[in-house]
């Protein structure tokens, strides 16, 4: 299945934040950071390449809640935005699709 257009360009946006903010750690010397980001973004050009539902609900549902219980709440800066929009897409999907 192709990766929606809109859900992909939200997905890219989570890639090119994620990379930003390795780049930035790591400057830092913040390894443990750069660890916690590389895991949260490390699936999502496998999921714009290969998307599928499961794959997206599994971002959605597994993926993100752990980058988020992992990171200080200072961290989660800037995430917020993208990811209200890929909860609104998701919302629209689960109008049209069965429910996980």
């Amino acid at each position: 299945m192709h990766c929606p257009a809109e859900i992909a360009d939200i997905l890219l946006c989570i890639l090119q934040t994620g990379v930003m903010r390795i780049r930035t750690f790591a400057w830092q010397g913040r390894t443990e950071l750069c660890a916690i980001e590389s895991d949260h973004i490390h699936n999502i050009p496998s999921l714009i390449m290969n998307y599928s539902l499961e794959k997206l609900f599994y971002y959605w549902d597994i993926e993100r809640p752990e980058y988020i219980r992992q990171v200080a709440t200072e961290h989660l800066d800037g995430w917020d935005p993208m990811w209200r929009r890929l909860g609104q897409e998701i919302e629209v999907i689960g109008v049209v699709t069965t429910p996980r």
